[in-house]
């Protein structure tokens, strides 16, 4: 193998590394945002099981002479 060819395959092994490490990154990163997600949705389901369980409660106006 010339040393042109040597030069070019440890370009190739560092841009592979590089690439590597920032897919890493990233999937770290969609992980994170995977979580919120899954925090926010569970948030959302308890405040809409609370609506829920009000809506089975009688209505009531605001005035408070009822």
């Amino acid at each position: 193998m010339s040393g042109l060819e040597n030069k070019q395959n440890e370009q190739s092994n560092v841009c592979n590394c590089v690439c590597n490490g920032l897919l890493v990154k990233l999937i770290e990163q969609n992980n994170q945002l995977i979580q919120i997600n899954n925090e926010q949705n569970a948030q959302i389901n308890e405040l809409l099981i609370q609506l829920t369980e009000d809506d089975d409660e009688p209505k009531r106006s605001g005035y408070l002479d009822e």
